[in-house]
């Protein structure tokens, strides 16, 4: 953070002066503080802590340039309650299931592109020469638009019903539940939810899950090889049932979560976590799946620790050589990369 223009300050008592050298200490920036503030003013409004502590936080608040957010390295070594602080209200987040229209479609892309592929906290922007892009309007828009033609193929609008279920979230901050996503202004965070065929090794201690082509390239080809009356009757069973009974024994259906992004300006709040509680909920309640699995890098250990110890996700495999994607910031488009991947699972 940006060193602090200090201005004088008189204390009531040396309590005071004590309290707000302890705070500038944690070298945390005005925002920082606002945010300890403001969360535990909205949580523990009952609280009447002692009024000193007021006058404290406004000193920081005033002497602080807003830099930037807590740190998740340094944190809070010290924390206060304040029960006369203004606090910022606090939007509500509605977690909906946007249509399939151009608009909902491209504005989904634009929020990808730029929270999750320009903004990850995992580098996925390559150049030649590993230095920091620099990414122009014409590279991002022609991001966009590659981003949107692929959302439009598997969550987009489609004349007839999709062979394997497929569904697009999005956090609004707006507590709007409609599904047309006019803007990203409100968007907090995003997330797919997929139906796709996952094949095991023999053993059955390893395995992955198989992308939509070759998904719905199986299920085609297994109910095209019945006769057309046995064909008749598997027009409107699920692919749980088709895949169980049509496919060989280590391919079965599964139910996965893919895409998940959160805006950074939200980021810490929760958001991910209510993305997939939700995709969750749909998996067993609308898809009737038990389980849910996904797929992530090896290397992304923000990631792993958020399915593992927040949301209660288990390794079921590791993939060693497997295909992941990246940003070439030179030419605009998304390229394949080799990639360790680890499968997780949960029950539901």
């Amino acid at each position: 953070p940006k060193q602090p223009k200090h201005r004088s300050t008189k204390y009531r008592n040396p309590s005071e002066q004590t309290m707000a050298e302890k705070i500038m200490k944690c070298k945390l920036s005005a925002v920082g503080v606002t945010a300890v503030i403001n969360a535990i003013c909205t949580t523990v409004s009952s609280f009447s802590i002692h009024r000193n502590f007021v006058p404290v936080a406004r000193h920081i608040q005033q002497n602080y340039a807003f830099v930037s957010s807590l740190s998740r390295d340094t944190g809070p070594r010290f924390m206060f309650f304040a029960d006369e602080m203004e606090t910022v209200p606090q939007r509500s987040t509605t977690i909906i299931t946007i249509d399939g229209s151009e608009t909902s479609v491209y504005n989904a892309a634009k929020f990808m592109v730029d929270a999750f592929w320009l903004q990850s906290p995992q580098q996925l922007v390559q150049t030649s020469d590993d230095s920091i892009p620099e990414i122009s309007y014409e590279i991002k828009s022609k991001l966009i638009t590659q981003q949107a033609d692929d959302i439009m193929k598997n969550y987009g609008e489609r004349l007839g019903r999709r062979k394997l279920e497929a569904r697009l979230l999005i956090a609004s901050g707006d507590g709007d539940s409609c599904g047309a996503l006019s803007s990203t202004e409100n968007v907090q965070g995003m997330v797919t939810i997929e139906v796709r065929l996952m094949k095991c090794s023999a053993d059955g201690r390893g395995g992955d899950i198989l992308n939509a082509n070759m998904s719905e390239k199986m299920l085609t080809q297994a109910i095209a090889a019945l006769r057309p009356k046995q064909r008749r009757e598997y027009k409107d069973a699920s692919v749980i049932a088709v895949a169980r009974e049509l496919l060989p024994p280590d391919v079965s259906a599964v139910c996965s979560i893919s895409n998940l992004c959160v805006a950074p300006s939200a980021r810490r709040k929760g958001i991910a976590a209510k993305l997939c509680k939700e995709a969750e909920k749909i998996a067993k309640e609308e898809f009737g799946f038990d389980e849910m699995y996904l797929r992530v890098e090896r290397e992304n250990d923000a990631a792993k620790r958020l399915y593992e110890m927040k949301l209660g996700y288990e390794r079921k495999f590791d993939v060693d050589s497997a295909t992941a994607l990246r940003v070439d910031a030179v030419s605009g488009s998304y390229i394949e990369v080799e990639s360790g991947i680890v499968i997780m699972s949960k029950r539901l």
